[in-house]
């Protein structure tokens, strides 16, 4: 009978904490498909057969597969009654990684436009058509391509609106957003967008997140909140992305010319990004209509706003509530590092008044936040353990960049984490005093508030939100007792769990398995933070509870170990390159692999040289390369032949003209003293202009190559002369090499992730050509 009350308070904070965690699930969750007859309505269905035309193979820039899809986005437009603009030109940029380079694609933008009433303005909706190396690109973009087909069909059988719309499939994000530059730099629709919205992905499945808004973005927040489905954003992600990730999408390139919006894209999924697995079996079909439906309500709610009226000045931090509502808060005039330091202050000065009053010992205070931090050491080296022992039992983990049961591993790491915090606070509870250890905590959290307040604004309510509930908790303390305290401590923990849980299950995503050991630091914390409401349930299950959990994480073991090896549904990446130098007639097999496996081993041998040369020394600098020697297998060169050369006016004019043999799509060009150019232009397009700002070009990669000619021109200092040209050329399959005594690659392996300067099962030739 004695343990009654214990366990009656124990029921309450397993029943608030029971309801928060449902919450945050059905936060976390899209929402089921709606059956909508209506012709206004968003089908899902529809807008599928559309991803299942665009992303059946991989179409890269420059590929068939790509023009066959810019050929059928064409004929969708034109069947739904509008008149498709095309923008194809030949688009650069400049970069600055791993040497400095332009990178060059002859693009097709497609543009669509829906005049409004009163073309006061226009909401530009953008994603892109293209595809990555070897990706079908289902998820990333297809499912925004074909959401825009959708809403493009709905808006044709709806009333106009007042603003127009303009749904540009940009081309060639994935080479470097060339597609939406030239769309800002060239085309005269550019100038009428006022509102952006662009729609990307870097996964298949959960939420639509919001990551990414201009600035000042008070009134484009506001706007998202009342208009989106069921809206989905955090600030605190939002500033760790603007300050510490810097994954441009095309929406850098709207943002950077001027023209405010946001960025949407789910990232739960992360292992079939860029890979084969992105293709339309494995998009959920729940995201990808949560997507659609959001497009079309951003689409009708911006297209009847006055754009003209500037709205509410400032910028908004944001993060989401239960049930679909998101709360905004100001970051202007410093109001989250003021408020912030008043909490942290007027809970000091309240934590002092009580020490003095009820004459507590000063040392135990001080005590405190040291066995607070030997708790977070201990489960730092604990998680840095499990991780390291994961790596070495599994050791196929290493050949991907996120293993497919990552989630599995995340809430057994969680459980484990709250298992030891568990164990760790009953064994020193010796020297523990509760309300001094929460007081402790809670000036920790809210200090780790005034330094989110100064670095990551937007992230402040993370710790300061929870902060307060539990200073709440703590001050009621002092004048209640028994069930009444029991069940507020219950009911402001189980919000803490409500801020905290979601950001770390986001934030799991978002950085991936590798950055679990960190996020378990911030659950022991949290766990720290709501040890008030710990206390009940020690009382009423002692040493049962982490045994609980230690139970659950064994078992998310036991799953996780049943999905750890490879399979068709769970392929294992690898890569290979052939590499042939035609001046010297050698011949290479490259992996990108730390070894080799049963596939890749019939190129590369059983053991393969280690090379840290990169291929041809500066192409592809990797660190460390698997590499053997193999017969030389001919391959048809480019033709190169000098168009024209002149000086004029102090310059010296180089035309020179290159078409592939090969049908190879991308080429890159390089002379010893290209850095001296003062002007590029590729098919009559300035591509490189000198200037102070930055180091001078060493390399030109070109796309879109394959059977068509090319025609450059460099312009240099009269005194210099280009005396010789090197070519690489690279085509992304290994047909032309092929022998019938090798192995096709096997149903449960695929190629790494690539991008252009990191090809895979790809044919490069390198020549030298004197000019």
């Amino acid at each position: 009978m004695y343990k009654r009350p214990a366990l009656q308070q124990a029921f309450a904070i397993v029943l608030a904490w029971t309801l928060a965690f449902w919450a945050c699930s059905r936060m976390l969750t899209p929402p089921g498909i709606q059956q909508e007859p209506e012709a206004f309505a968003y089908s899902a269905e529809r807008a599928l057969s559309h991803v299942r035309h665009i992303a059946a193979e991989p179409h890269p820039v420059g590929s068939p597969a790509h023009a066959a899809v810019a050929v059928y986005l064409l004929e969708q437009i034109a069947a739904l009654g509008y008149r498709a603009e095309i923008q194809e030109t030949l688009a650069s940029a400049r970069f600055y990684y791993p040497k400095p380079f332009v990178k060059a694609a002859r693009i097709k933008n497609i543009l669509a436009r829906v005049a409004g009433k009163a073309h006061r303005g226009a909401v530009l909706i953008a994603g892109h058509y293209d595809s990555a190396e070897n990706a079908p690109g289902a998820a990333d973009d297809g499912a925004a391509v074909a959401s825009m087909l959708e809403v493009l069909r709905i808006l044709k059988q709806s009333p106009p609106l007042q603003n127009d719309l303009i749904f540009l499939f940009s081309d060639a994000e994935e080479l470097g957003l060339l597609g939406s530059r030239a769309f800002v730099e060239r085309h005269p629709w550019a100038k009428d967008c006022r509102i952006a919205l662009n729609f990307e992905a870097r996964g298949n499945k959960g939420m639509l997140l919001m990551f990414e808004t201009s600035e000042p973005n008070a009134r484009l927040v506001e706007h998202y909140a009342e208009a989106a489905v069921q809206p989905f954003a955090s600030s605190l992600m939002f500033s760790f992305y603007k300050k510490l990730l810097h994954n441009d999408t095309d929406f850098t390139v709207f943002r950077e010319a001027g023209i405010p919006g946001m960025n949407f894209a789910f990232i739960k999924g992360w292992t079939d990004y860029h890979t084969r697995l992105d293709n339309p079996e494995r998009l959920d079909v729940r995201t990808f209509a949560l997507q659609g439906r959001n497009m079309l309500q951003l689409a009708r709610h911006f297209a009847d706003a006055d754009l003209s009226v500037p709205g509410p000045k400032g910028s908004l931090g944001y993060f989401n509530l239960p049930f679909g509502k998101l709360f905004l808060f100001s970051l202007d005039d410093h109001f989250p590092l003021l408020a912030t330091a008043v909490l942290l202050m007027s809970f000091l000065l309240l934590a002092i008044a009580e020490a003095v009053y009820r004459r507590r010992r000063i040392g135990h205070y001080f005590l405190q936040p040291g066995i607070f931090l030997l708790q977070i050491g201990l489960i730092a080296l604990i998680n840095y353990a499990f991780h390291a022992g994961l790596m070495q039992v599994y050791g196929n983990y290493r050949r991907l960049p996120e293993p497919y049961n990552a989630e599995c591993y995340f809430f057994a790491a969680c459980c484990l984490t709250a298992a030891s915090f568990m164990l760790l606070h009953a064994g020193l509870r010796r020297w523990l005093k509760l309300r001094e250890y929460a007081a402790a905590v809670l000036c920790i959290w809210l200090a780790a508030g005034i330094y989110l307040a100064l670095e990551f604004p937007g992230g402040v309510f993370f710790t300061a939100v929870p902060g307060f509930m539990m200073a709440v908790a703590w001050t009621l303390g002092l004048f209640l007792s028994g069930r009444s305290v029991t069940l507020i401590t219950g009911l402001c923990s189980a919000a803490v769990w409500i801020i905290v849980a979601p950001t770390l299950y986001l934030a799991h995503h978002a950085l991936g398995f590798h950055a679990d050991r960190l996020l378990m630091l911030i659950i022991a914390s949290a766990l720290a933070l709501v040890s008030p409401a710990l206390d009940p349930l020690y009382r009423a299950f002692g040493r049962k509870l982490p045994a609980l959990f230690l139970t659950a994480s064994l078992i998310l073991l036991i799953r996780a170990d049943r999905l750890a090896g490879f399979s068709p549904d769970r392929p294992q990446p690898d890569s290979i390159v052939y590499a042939w130098d035609s001046v010297s007639n050698t011949a290479r097999w490259f992996s990108y692999d730390s070894e080799p496996d049963d596939w890749t081993r019939q190129f590369l041998g059983a053991k393969p040289a280690v090379s840290r040369a990169g291929i041809f020394e500066d192409f592809v600098p990797a660190g460390r390369l698997l590499v053997r020697e193999t017969a030389p297998v001919r391959l048809a060169a480019p033709n190169v032949s000098i168009a024209e050369e002149r000086t004029r006016e102090e310059k010296n004019y180089l035309d020179i003209r290159i078409r592939s043999r090969r049908d190879a799509p991308l080429i890159r060009l390089k002379a010893q003293n290209l850095s001296q150019a003062v002007q590029i232009y590729a098919d009559s397009q300035l591509i490189y202009q000198k200037d102070a700002s930055g180091p001078p070009v060493e390399f030109i990669e070109f796309h879109g190559l394959r059977s068509k000619e090319a025609e450059f021109r460099f312009v240099l200092p009269a005194a210099e002369r280009m005396k010789t040209l090197e070519i690489i050329e690279i085509r992304r399959d290994l047909d032309e090499i092929w022998q019938k005594n090798w192995k096709m690659r096997p149903e449960d392996t695929i190629p790494i992730r690539s991008w252009s300067s990191l090809p895979v099962d790809a044919v490069i030739l390198r020549r030298f050509y004197p000019l």
